[in-house]
């Protein structure tokens, strides 16, 4: 754990919960995975073991990190699913891979290793290659693209939090990165016999994604200036 900061050994502790089935878990499964991980980091003071390490995990120590705009959620690695319950998005997914070596840290799968599409992933996936906004710009009608097609897009609407943003584009664009490590393996099919989709098709989509951001930055910075939610 040694050069490690606060958030990526949360990071390390949440994908260990995501790894062993728990997609969604609760604050407290987060509490015990990270105390568990580095108990020097996350264990309670004045309470040590035989060993002389903290015997009992420290919940105010990751609800700190979890609750409120603090890093971990600021930049879309963890999202809430529920009340007290969370789950990693794809952004944090593959910076856990980049942590644990499996990627060379430029978000890129080394050669002959597959960074695998998840089942969230390519449910998201799907639905930004099936958007409104998308299929304005395969029309050549990008012009046309609304704020309403943008946020259908991002998942977000006009009264969401300046958190849920950053959340909804930190998972998107960690879904587009995933999208694009896999379709410079083979083109992406959703189904037996379905529509292809090809490096292109993808880069398409991400710059759809830059542009949208660029020409609705002003109604974005009226979500980003929200006070956020705990």
């Amino acid at each position: 754990m040694a050069g490690l900061t606060v958030v990526e050994k949360l990071l390390l502790a949440a994908a260990g919960l995501a790894s062993a089935g728990d997609a969604t878990f609760t604050a407290e499964d987060l509490v015990v995975a990270a105390w568990r991980l580095d108990p020097d980091t996350f264990g309670l003071a004045g309470h040590l073991d035989e060993n002389g390490r903290p015997a009992y995990p420290n919940s105010n120590r990751v609800f700190a990190e979890i609750m409120g705009s603090k890093p971990i959620r600021k930049q879309g690695l963890l999202v809430k699913a529920g009340t007290k319950t969370f789950r990693l998005t794809e952004s944090g997914r593959q910076r856990a891979h980049e942590l644990l070596g499996a990627t060379d840290g430029n978000g890129k799968v080394p050669a002959g290793e597959k960074l695998a599409l998840g089942r969230d992933t390519t449910r998201t996936l799907r639905k930004l290659l099936g958007s409104r906004a998308v299929q304005k710009v395969r029309s050549a009608r990008e012009a046309d693209v609304t704020f309403h097609d943008a946020s259908s897009f991002w998942g977000i609407s006009p009264r969401s939090s300046a958190m849920q943003l950053q959340g909804r584009l930190g998972e998107v664009e960690g879904v587009l990165r995933a999208a694009l490590s896999a379709a410079d393996q083979r083109p992406i099919r959703f189904e037996h016999g379905g529509r292809a989709y090809t490096r292109e098709d993808v880069d398409q989509v991400i710059a759809l994604h830059h542009s949208m951001l660029e020409r609705f930055s002003g109604q974005l910075d009226v979500i980003r200036s929200r006070r956020d939610e705990r």
